[in-house]
C-alpha cells in the first residue's frame, strides 16, 4: 500500500499542469476540517456545512482559477508560476489556518510567513507540489476526529429513554413555571464554607419571600451543556457515552434548546414555552428552535460565532415576554451569564485569591439582578412557581482547567459543583416529594410529579452522584464519578 502511494505521489510530482480546483481545495480543506474537528458540536448544521464550504474552500478555489487565468495570460507571470504557487500555497493555508484557530486575522504571522515563504521559494520553488501533499497529510487528523464526532452525533441518544411513561403525564394542576438560571451560582453551603468564605445576602432574602433553599444541592456535571443536557433530559448521560468524552458532549445544544422530554411534557400540557438566554451559547449551531419563543432568532447568530458573539438584556426581554396575555400556562427557561464561574486568566501568582475576589463582586451584581427579576415575575404573576437553579458551582479554589479534571481534593470538587437551588412552590408542594430533590438531573421529574400529583414518577428517580473527566493523558479523558448519591466525596472510574 506505502509502495502504491509513493508510486501516485511520484506521478503527481511529475504532471506538466496543475488544476486549480484541486489546489484550492487542498487549501481549503485542511483548516476547513480543521475547524470541524474543533467546533464540531457548536456547528452541526446543514446550514454551517454550506457556509464553511464555501468560505474555507470556495475563496481558496477562486483565488487558484484567477491565478490559473492570469498565468496563461501573462508570460512574464507564468515565468514565475511555479514560485507563485509555491508561495501562495503556503500563504493561503496559513491565513485560513489561523482565522480557524483564532477567528481573528493575525497580520504579524501572516507577514513573517509570507516573508518567510518569499525567500523560501527562491531555492524550493520546484517543490511547491510537495507543499501540497504536506498540506493534504496535515487533514488526516481532523478528519478522522470529525468522522468521530459525526459517529457521535448521529448516535447519542441512546441514553436518553426514559425508565417510565413520566412522558404522558397529565398536569393535574398548570400554574405558570418560571426557571431562572444564574451561571455558575454557588449553593448556601459552599458559599459559607472555608473556600468562597462570603455571606451572599440573597439565600435570606429568598426565605423572606417564601422560597424553600436547598442547602447541600449539587450540579451532576461540571460544566453548563453537560450539567443542562442532562437536567433536561432527566437523565444521567456520562457525558453522552463517547469514544473521547469532552465537556462539548454530543447534541447537548439540541437538547438545551427544546428537543427534550421536559419541553414535550410542558407542550403535552399545553403550556407556552418560553427561552431567554443573554448569549447564543446553547444556539450557536443554529438548530430547530423548539421552543415557542426565544428572545434571540437564529439569523442573529453569527455562523462564525464563539458562542458569546450576541449580548442580550435578559430582564429586558422578559418583561416583553411577560407582556404577551395568552389563555394557556407557560413554562420560562431564563439564563444570566453571572456569576459565572472563574476562568484560570491572568498571572498564575495569587490566581485563586484575585478570582476569588471577582467572583464574589459579581455575586453582589447577580444578587441585585436576581432580586429584580424575582420581583417584575411576582408582580405579573403572583401564583407562579419560580425555580432558582444554577447549572454548577462557580469553580472558586481552583486554578486550571487541568486542576479541575486531576483534582481530588475535596474542597474543590464540592466548589466545582455545589450550586443554588431554590424553589418557590407557592403552595403546590405536597409534602416529602422533594425529600430526595438534591442534583440537577431530578428537578423536572420531581416538579411533574408534584404538578401530576402522581407520586410514582419519583419511584424512578435518577442517582444523585456528580461526574466529571479525568484527564488520563493529552487525547483521552476518562469519567469519573466523584460524588456518590448520599453526597460523599469518591473517585470511582465508570
Amino acid at each position: 500500500m506505502l509502495k502504491r502511494i509513493k508510486q501516485k505521489l511520484s506521478k503527481y510530482d511529475a504532471k506538466e499542469t496543475d488544476n486549480p480546483f484541486f489546489l484550492g481545495l487542498i487549501c481549503g480543506f485542511y483548516p476547513f476540517i480543521f475547524y470541524y474537528s474543533n467546533n464540531f458540536f457548536a456547528i452541526n448544521s446543514w446550514e454551517h456545512l454550506l457556509y464553511f464550504l464555501s468560505f474555507f474552500i470556495g475563496i481558496p478555489i477562486l483565488l487558484f482559477t484567477v491565478l490559473h487565468f492570469l498565468f496563461k495570460r501573462f508570460k512574464l507571470l507564468n515565468k514565475y508560476r511555479k514560485h507563485i504557487l509555491f508561495v501562495m500555497l503556503i500563504l493561503c493555508t496559513t491565513v485560513f489556518i489561523t482565522f480557524a484557530s483564532t477567528l481573528l486575522i493575525k497580520k504579524k504571522i501572516i507577514l513573517g510567513v509570507f516573508i518567510v515563504a518569499v525567500l523560501a521559494s527562491i531555492k524550493l520553488y520546484k517543490e511547491y507540489r510537495k507543499v501540497v501533499v504536506l498540506i493534504a497529510l496535515m487533514s488526516v487528523l481532523p478528519f478522522i476526529t470529525t468522522l468521530i464526532n459525526l459517529v457521535e452525533n448521529i448516535s447519542y441518544n441512546s441514553w436518553m429513554k426514559l425508565p417510565d411513561n413520566i412522558e404522558q403525564t397529565i398536569f393535574v394542576t398548570s400554574p405558570n413555571v418560571y426557571m431562572i438560571q444564574p451561571d455558575g451560582y454557588a449553593s448556601v453551603d459552599e458559599m459559607e464554607g472555608e473556600t468562597y468564605n462570603f455571606k451572599s445576602d440573597l439565600y435570606n432574602w429568598l426565605e423572606e419571600k417564601d422560597f424553600k433553599i436547598y442547602k447541600s444541592f449539587r450540579s451532576n456535571y461540571p460544566a453548563s451543556l453537560a450539567s443542562n443536557s442532562s437536567m433536561f433530559s432527566m437523565q444521567q448521560h456520562y457525558f453522552g457515552n463517547s469514544l473521547f468524552p469532552s465537556l462539548e458532549m454530543p447534541n447537548a445544544r439540541e437538547i438545551i434548546y427544546g428537543d427534550n422530554p421536559v419541553i414535550s411534557i410542558f407542550k403535552n400540557n399545553n403550556y407556552k414555552t418560553y427561552f431567554i438566554a443573554q448569549d447564543d451559547y446553547f444556539q450557536q449551531n443554529k438548530k430547530k428552535q423548539y421552543y415557542d419563543y426565544t428572545n434571540i432568532n437564529l439569523n442573529e447568530i453569527n455562523f462564525f460565532s464563539d458562542g458569546n458573539h450576541l449580548k442580550k438584556v435578559v430582564l429586558d426581554d422578559l418583561k416583553i415576554a411577560l407582556k404577551e396575555e395568552i389563555n394557556q400556562p407557560k413554562f420560562f427557561f431564563i439564563e444570566k451569564l453571572l456569576p459565572h464561574h472563574i476562568h484560570f486568566s491572568g498571572p498564575l501568582e495569587n490566581r485563586k485569591n484575585r478570582e476569588r475576589k471577582e467572583y464574589l463582586e459579581k455575586i453582589k451584581e447577580v444578587n441585585l439582578w436576581l432580586k429584580e427579576t424575582i420581583k417584575t415575575i411576582e408582580k405579573k404573576d403572583s401564583k407562579a412557581i419560580i425555580i432558582v437553579l444554577a447549572d454548577h458551582g462557580g469553580w472558586v479554589g481552583l486554578e486550571s482547567y487541568n486542576e479541575m479534571f486531576q483534582s481530588q481534593d475535596e474542597n474543590q470538587i464540592r466548589s466545582i459543583y455545589g450550586a443554588i437551588a431554590a424553589i418557590k412552590w407557592n403552595g403546590f408542594l405536597k409534602k416529602d416529594y422533594d425529600k430526595n430533590l438534591s442534583s440537577n438531573v431530578n428537578l423536572f421529574r420531581v416538579l411533574f410529579s408534584v404538578l401530576s400529583k402522581n407520586e410514582t414518577y419519583l419511584n424512578a428517580l435518577e442517582d444523585n452522584s456528580s461526574y466529571n473527566l479525568f484527564q488520563k493523558n493529552s487525547f483521552y479523558k476518562s469519567v469519573n464519578k466523584v460524588i456518590d448519591d448520599q453526597g460523599k466525596i469518591v473517585y470511582i472510574k465508570e
